[in-house]
C-alpha cells in the first residue's frame, strides 16, 4: 500500500521560478510534495508556449510517466485528465494577451481546473475508471466547451 504524502501547494512567484520548475521536473529532481495541480498546469503551460499542441502532449506524456515512476506514484499518470488538462492550458493560453505573465495564466488555470470542473464534463464513475486513465475516453455528460 503506498503511503499519502502531504502536497504543498506553493504559488509561484515568477515566470523564472516556473521555468526552473519544469527544468527540474524533467530531471526528476523536483521534490514530490510539490508535484501538485498547479505544477502540473505549469509543465503544461510553459510546453505548450514552447511547442505545437502535439508535441507539448507527447512531452507532457513522456515526463509526467518518468517522473512518477521515479519520484511518485508510479501509477498515477491519467491520459484523459492529462489530454483534458492540456487542452483546457491551449484554450485559455490562445485568449490571453501576448506577454500575460506565466504565473497569472497558471493561477488562474489553477483556481478553474479543479475536480468539480472535471466533473462538469464526465461522471465520476466513466473519469475514473481504467479504460479513461490509460486512454482518452469523451466526455459522457457535456460535450467539451473551449
Amino acid at each position: 500500500m503506498t503511503e499519502a504524502r502531504q502536497k504543498l501547494d506553493i504559488p509561484f512567484n515568477s515566470d523564472t521560478e516556473i521555468m526552473e520548475m519544469v527544468e527540474q521536473f524533467e530531471q526528476c529532481r523536483w521534490p514530490y510534495e510539490r508535484w501538485t495541480h498547479r505544477a502540473h498546469l505549469g509543465v503544461a503551460a510553459t510546453y505548450l508556449q514552447r511547442f505545437p499542441f502535439d508535441l507539448a502532449l507527447q512531452r507532457v506524456r513522456h515526463h509526467i510517466q518518468q517522473y512518477n515512476q521515479k519520484c511518485g506514484d508510479p501509477n498515477g499518470y491519467h491520459e484523459t485528465v492529462t489530454i483534458l488538462f492540456m487542452c483546457k492550458a491551449r484554450s485559455y493560453l490562445q485568449g490571453q494577451t501576448p506577454g500575460t505573465p506565466l504565473t497569472a495564466a497558471v493561477d488562474s488555470l489553477t483556481q478553474e481546473c479543479n475536480k468539480q470542473w472535471l466533473l462538469r464534463y464526465y461522471t465520476a464513475e466513466r473519469l475514473w475508471s481504467s479504460e479513461a486513465k490509460h486512454s482518452w475516453l469523451e466526455p459522457d455528460l457535456q460535450m467539451l466547451d473551449f
